[in-house]
């Protein structure tokens, strides 16, 4: 028998997780573009003995661009003056794309999840649909009795 009560718990529950999952994924499909980069302040020593930055003082800040990917160092160098701004913001956008994408697998995981747990409320046990002889050859009965056994 199934606990009616938990189940509707559990399809209400999938049912926001849903509304949440599509309004993060109609964001992701109006999402603008993006530099998949970190942009960020660096301060660097420039290796004069003699200079400011030898006892600790670094020059900078400096905009810096660093992008990875699949494991590999693309580009580690400053921003251009002129596109920080743009730069920055490309980046955050990245930040923002890859955290509702996250987000999104979480939610799918979630709805996973409860369907699992649903599908403990909504089975029913094959046993009872089962005849009570041994398993094997089946009965005359199932077969329609001897004489139609022998005429197929």
């Amino acid at each position: 028998m199934h606990n009616n009560e938990e189940l509707s718990k559990i399809v209400q529950k999938i049912h926001q997780l849903n509304k949440t999952r599509y309004a993060i994924l109609k964001q992701i499909l109006h999402s603008p573009g993006y530099i998949a980069a970190q942009v960020y302040e660096r301060y660097k020593k420039c290796g004069n003995k003699n200079c400011k930055c030898a006892n600790g003082e670094l020059h900078g800040p400096f905009m810096w661009i660093y992008q990875k990917k699949k494991g590999q160092k693309i580009l580690s160098t400053t921003v251009q003056k002129e596109l920080v701004i743009k730069a920055k913001k490309l980046s955050g956008n990245y930040q923002s794309w890859t955290q509702k994408r996250q987000r999104l697998r979480e939610l799918e995981q979630e709805i996973q999840d409860l369907l699992n747990e649903m599908e403990t409320y909504l089975e029913q046990d094959a046993k009872e649909f089962a005849t009570t002889r041994k398993a094997g050859r089946p009965g005359k009965e199932m077969l329609g009795g001897k004489e139609n056994v022998e005429h197929q």
